[in-house]
């Protein structure tokens, strides 16, 4: 982690209050709920980290069909 330059974690919805707490001191990390992630957001970082919710969370609405 210390090379990392900017970090992206990733958690599920809603982001948990201790690891927000835990990383907004930490000014090269930035936090996202799952469902507000986007190629851009992951683009403009160097290291990804995502929690098992988030991972499961980003999975399910993957393969769920868009309804129109």
């Amino acid at each position: 982690m210390e090379n990392s330059k900017k970090m992206l974690v990733v958690d599920g919805d809603p982001i948990n209050e201790k690891l927000k707490l835990a990383m907004q001191n930490v000014h090269y990390v930035d936090v996202l709920p799952s469902i507000g992630l986007n190629v851009h957001s992951i683009l403009l970082h160097d290291t990804l980290v995502m929690s098992r919710d988030a991972v499961n969370r980003i999975f399910e609405r993957m393969h769920t069909p868009i309804n129109r």
